[in-house]
């Protein structure tokens, strides 16, 4: 009996080792894994690196080395992203995104943001081969129209020549004719001599005869002549109809383009400015193919915006805040490409509202709780901008997060104060107050400009004075 017990000691002991060895050699080859991938990415093979990453994540086990092979997972993954924004590669996209799918620890506020960049260049890039295929079948189908005209000129012109020729005929027969009747008359002349009678007769036939010819002639010429008339009738209606449609097909592949530009002369001005520059793209340059690319992009800024003031009531809002806020930007010195681009910026900045309720949106009598969960507009914009190229995100995210911060640092939701509030942000806060101010809500009526304005040069400690003098300068 005892030693019995004791087999079964000895037995339960060996099997406690072999696991703890087992766990032991995993554990140790996680961690080669990792030293491996660190020497990797030290050598900036980001590949290498990303490769034993991997494996380190699928030996790990226990707590302690999952923690460190997630924790440098997650900057290898970050450092992938980077470069395929930069070169995108979709079979190494689709993959990296199953991984994370396998491992949803690694997957960070930074990693999704560099997915929806990533994403949103692919879509830019696809709709811009739309584009060109658009293009391409669209002059396929003016040359298409142009053979078609071509043919329709060819087949015109040829019924004219035809027309002309049978014309000239004509004309050769009737001389002809002519000439036979007047060797006829001289013969009957000739004739009269013997017979009276026969002579009158003779000129009565010729009478006859040249009043039949002149009425033939007559006939023929006003026939042709309608003919023709016709013929070129349908020749100026053909092109006509084809100007038409060439003009029409413009319009529908062009669109409507949104002025930006204006036609106030004041909006053009723009001297130096001494107003503190946020962190905004700094020192960037706006081509003449950036300026089209943000009016393509103030369309569809447009349509987010009208469903913004459909949701919040607030009739016209996005339009006239953005437009403030791009007169704004003009009188302090900006450039006319930065201030187009916090136009467009300007238009959606409450897209976070578009992710509330409705019915919260719509009430009067709000509760602590329902105030806090409004507030929450600022952190629901992101997937409202996907549509944004990468190169502007940083804009359009500071002025749909950050347009409620105070000069004092008593705003929401980072607490930022001064220059640390970028400057869209303050631009949008002054100019988004005013309209307020200025329109008439249902708890209040409308202000007119000057109170408007000294309410808000009252209050400082909200509102960037700078921005506030400029407004009285330009309403």
């Amino acid at each position: 009996m005892v030693t019995s017990k004791i087999k079964k000691i000895i037995i339960t002991l060996g099997l406690f080792t072999a696991v703890c060895f087992g766990f032991a050699a995993t554990t140790d080859l996680s961690m080669r894994f990792l030293d491996k991938a660190e020497a990797a990415f030290e050598e900036d093979n980001i590949e290498e690196a990303y490769k034993y990453v991997n494996q380190a994540l699928a030996v790990a086990k226990d707590e302690s080395s999952q923690a460190n092979v997630l924790y440098f997972a997650q900057t290898v993954y970050s450092e992938k992203l980077n470069r395929l924004l930069n070169n995108y590669d979709e079979l190494s996209f689709i993959e990296l995104q199953t991984n994370l799918e396998k491992y949803p620890k690694i997957e960070n506020s930074k990693i999704k943001k560099l997915i929806r960049q990533i994403e949103s260049t692919v879509a830019s890039n696809q709709k811009a081969e739309d584009l060109a295929r658009q293009e391409k079948q669209f002059n396929k189908m003016l040359e298409s129209q142009k053979e078609a005209t071509d043919a329709s000129t060819k087949a015109i012109r040829e019924q004219i020549e035809a027309s002309n020729k049978n014309q000239a005929e004509f004309k050769e027969s009737f001389e002809h004719g002519f000439s036979n009747l007047g060797n006829a008359f001289k013969e009957s002349a000739a004739e009269t001599k013997r017979s009276t009678k026969v002579l009158a007769l003779s000129i009565i036939g010729i009478a006859l005869l040249i009043l039949i010819i002149v009425a033939l002639i007559t006939i023929v010429v006003r026939k042709g002549f309608k003919a023709q008339q016709v013929q070129q009738e349908q020749y100026v209606q053909a092109f006509k109809m084809l100007a038409a449609n060439q003009s029409q097909t413009n319009r529908i592949m062009l669109g409507g383009i949104t002025d930006l530009y204006g036609s106030n002369p004041t909006m053009r001005i723009a001297g130096s400015s001494t107003w503190a520059p946020a962190q905004a793209l700094p020192d960037v340059e706006f081509s003449e193919e950036d300026e089209e690319e943000l009016k393509q992009l103030a369309i569809k800024c447009e349509e987010i915006g009208a469903k913004i003031d459909a949701a919040t009531g607030r009739k016209n809002n996005s339009k006239n805040v953005s437009e403030l806020v791009y007169k704004l930007s003009m009188a302090l010195g900006l450039p006319q490409g930065m201030s187009m681009l916090y136009f467009c910026a300007a238009m959606i900045y409450d897209a976070g509202f578009l992710g509330i309720d409705p019915e919260l949106l719509s009430a009067t009598n709000l509760t602590d709780e329902q105030k806090e969960a409004i507030k929450e507009h600022v952190n629901l914009a992101e997937k409202h901008l996907e549509f944004v190229p990468k190169k502007f995100w940083e804009v359009f995210e500071d002025a749909a997060m950050k347009h409620h911060e105070n000069m004092d640092g008593t705003g929401y939701p980072n607490g930022l104060k001064g220059d640390e509030i970028p400057q869209i942000a303050r631009l949008i806060r002054v100019a988004e107050s005013f309209v307020s101010l200025s329109s008439k809500r249902n708890y209040r009526e409308t202000m007119d400009k000057e109170t408007a304005i000294a309410k808000l040069r009252e209050q400082p400690q909200f509102y960037d004075p700078t921005v506030v003098d400029v407004l009285e300068q330009i309403v």
